[in-house]
């Protein structure tokens, strides 16, 4: 009962708080303390948008909404405008507040119909279900004889007086002036008019909660303001329109949304903020005209208009010509947006390529790569010949006279993807050697349809050992056929390439094979989308039992470490378990912090992609110590990525990275996985991995951490973090 009355407060908690920051993307609660105050300028004001809103979110709530919305706020911070709205127009009375909770109610009811409607499209419903319900209302309450309106704000000066004579209206009016040039005047009260708060004051504060949630989101606001006001003076305008009618808060939105929320912050949505200004001028001038014919204000029409036709027309690009990039991951937050994008995009850079991996088990050299000059030219220029070496670098045993003397033939090859059989020619005789086929070009071949237009094609195929039939759906490794020598072919090789169509003859396509290793002498690199070279040796990541299972981490699974920590002399037990959110994305979460490191794995590589909640955890020292881990082991190897730059670094630091981040990045952080020890390649018992973070500024290391992760009984044993003179060290007892 008391755990069922303490989550029922913290969603309430938590929904009010992020129904206020909602209004500006941010999800900071000292930003949502802030606004909350600033709401309360106006007693009934705040009063009315604190009751909207608690009342819009339990209703959501107690009509089975989802739970997740609407702790976000997705839910009430439409209701909080509409309940601001109402509350500085009229008297708080009792047929005021019914007005209200049914005005909240009716809002609630759009903004999910919204989300139906506009988020069939993938696009956010922003401030819809509070330009309909406010028009609505005050044209409704016309005939509302009982509703009376109020004059607070209006006679501002009499108000002020009365409670602290002229010394108070003096205090005031320097407040609200400071002497400041006019731009900065309006900027401040455009601010403060998205809370109903028509004073400089309050748009102060509301720009100082800007700057302390997003400096990105700081100078965006400054930017789009800005732009607007040199287009007004540009165009010949009158810029005290800007102020009269509070309209210049369209301008701060629509550039906090373009610029860094639903977009990537970059040079080029910088550019693109500076494009749309124009466009929501015209629309604030042509809508208030048409409005003004009802007596009813735009609000925040212009920007709805704009970022919703904006968001909409990119989704028809057929290339990414633009620069512009939406977000995927949203944190709420510009900075996080941008330093979690641009980092996966170079983690994950080649991930939009089908996986495609090599076609045969163990190691084979390349004889012959891309635009090879023998016969990968021209439209065939795409293409690989496999062969296998020995130590001396030679295909052959004894004197390479006959098929059998090459290492090569009659050896497996694999499927290089899940697919389809398309063609199978089997039935072309293998050359003896030096000898070709000129007639059947491409002796015994197999071609398999992995997806629309991407096919494999394997050719010089021993005669009739090709396993599979047109029409048969294989699977990834599955051997299919043996390296053979017919067609043209003096020497038994395997001819590998992809192609977009399944014709015996197409052209090749330039693609990259997804994860290998490539040997060099007795030192291995992991090779990630990349293109093998001429002479490279190269072989598919052959996975280690152990590491596969210890990095398995599927759904309920569950861990229990022994935690020791150096610095305060404690030990103490952590529980984490694996669970899967809402959208079907899997993270550990730890019981004690509730923090979550979310993840993904293909049965190649585990990558930690995200991490939410508390740095000091030991879930946290787990997600970078094995931020990216192959999950096959070879000696000494060196896995190599980079962390998101706000993860570790110093807050002071960051701060003076975010309002350049658009722009360049001084600040940088990396991490190394090095394979250290396995007691037995055959039958692992026991495997240590060691890792290392390095933060950089400008190029020279500022702090470092080191990690070492043990496996065990097909499990994570043991985690050790190391940082100065600190180390905490973590047991598994229980999985």
């Amino acid at each position: 009962m008391f755990q069922k009355i303490k989550e029922y407060i913290s969603l309430v908690l938590h929904s009010t708080l992020n129904s206020y920051t909602n209004v500006f993307f941010s999800d900071n609660k000292f930003f949502a303390l802030l606004l909350i105050g600033v709401t309360f300028f106006n007693i009934n004001a705040g009063l009315s948008g604190i009751i909207a809103v608690v009342f819009s979110n339990l209703l959501a709530y107690h009509m089975g909404y989802n739970q997740f919305t609407i702790r976000k706020g997705y839910y009430g911070f439409n209701s909080l405008l509409v309940g601001l709205g109402l509350g500085i127009m009229y008297v708080p009375a009792v047929p005021f507040f019914t007005l209200l909770v049914f005005s909240a109610m009716l809002t609630l009811f759009v903004a999910i119909a919204m989300e139906g409607i506009i988020g069939k499209y993938a696009l956010p419903y922003l401030s819809i279900p509070f330009l309909l319900v406010i028009w609505l209302v005050l044209i409704a309450t016309s005939r509302f004889e009982s509703l009376t309106l109020s004059e607070s704000g209006i006679y501002v000066i009499n108000e002020l007086f009365s409670a602290g004579g002229a010394e108070f209206v003096d205090k005031y009016h320097q407040l609200n002036t400071l002497g400041v040039p006019l731009s900065v005047e309006i900027y401040f009260k455009s601010l403060g008019a998205i809370f109903f708060q028509y004073n400089m004051i309050a748009g102060m504060i509301i720009a100082f909660g800007i700057l302390f949630y997003s400096r990105i989101a700081f100078t965006l606001s400054l930017l789009g303001f800005y732009t607007a006001y040199l287009f007004y003076i540009l165009i010949g305008v009158n810029i005290n329109e800007m102020s009269y009618n509070y309209i210049g808060f369209n301008f701060i939105l629509t550039a906090i949304a373009i610029g860094g929320f639903f977009i990537v912050p970059s040079r080029a949505s910088y550019f693109w903020v500076i494009v749309t200004t124009p466009l929501i001028a015209i629309v604030t001038s042509g809508s208030a005209k048409i409005f003004w014919v009802f007596q009813l204000s735009i609000y925040s029409l212009p920007f709805n208009v704009i970022v919703l036709l904006f968001l909409y027309v990119l989704k028809f690009r057929v290339r990414q010509t633009l620069k512009i990039e939406e977000v995927v991951f949203q944190q709420n937050s510009p900075e996080k947006n941008f330093y979690s994008q641009m980092n996966s995009k170079k983690r994950f850079k080649n991930t939009y390529f089908f996986p495609v991996s090599l076609p045969f088990w163990g190691e084979w050299t390349v004889s012959q790569a891309h635009s090879g000059g023998i016969t990968h030219i021209g439209e065939w220029k795409y293409a690989w010949d496999f062969v296998i070496e020995n130590f001396n670098n030679k295909a052959f045993t004894r004197h390479g006279l006959h098929k059998n003397d090459y290492f090569c033939y009659e050896k497996a090859v694999t499927a290089v993807a899940d697919g389809e059989v398309v063609d199978v020619i089997n039935t072309v005789s293998d050359n003896e050697i030096g000898d070709v086929n000129i007639n059947d070009n491409w002796g015994n071949t197999l071609i398999i349809k992995h997806a629309p237009m991407l096919f494999s094609k394997m050719s010089h195929l021993k005669n009739e050992s090709i396993k599979v039939k047109v029409g048969d759906n294989v699977k990834r490794g599955d051997i299919v056929a043996v390296c053979g020598n017919s067609g043209r072919s003096p020497e038994p090789h395997l001819h590998f390439q992809l192609q977009s169509t399944a014709e015996i003859d197409a052209k090749t396509m330039d693609f990259p094979i997804s994860y290998y290793i490539r040997k060099h002498s007795d030192q291995y690199e992991f090779c990630q989308f990349e293109k093998p070279e001429k002479g490279d040796t190269v072989s598919n990541i052959e996975k280690n039992v152990l590491l596969a299972e210890s990095y398995k981490f599927t759904p309920g699974r569950k861990f229990k470490f022994k935690v020791t920590d150096s610095e305060s002399d404690t030990e103490e037990e952590i529980d984490w378990i694996v669970e899967v959110d809402a959208f079907n994305n899997s993270y550990i979460l730890c019981s004690k912090t509730a923090s979550k490191a979310y993840f993904t794995n293909d049965g190649n590589i585990h990558y930690f992609s995200h991490f939410e909640g508390d740095k000091d955890s030991l879930l946290f020292g787990f997600f970078m110590a094995s931020y990216k881990v192959m999950l096959g082991f070879y000696r000494k190897i060196t896995i190599k990525d980079q962390y998101p730059a706000h993860l570790m670094n110093n807050p002071l630091l960051m701060i003076l990275q975010d309002f350049v981040a658009p722009f360049f990045m001084f600040v940088k952080s990396e991490y190394a996985l090095t394979y250290d020890y396995i007691d037995d390649e055959m039958t692992s018992g026991m495997i240590r991995l060691k890792s290392k973070a390095t933060m950089k500024f400008a190029g020279y290391t500022r702090k470092t951490m080191n990690f070492t992760v043990e496996l065990r009984n097909d499990t994570i044993n043991r985690i050790t973090i190391e940082q100065n003179n600190r180390k905490i060290e973590a047991l598994c007892v229980k999985f």
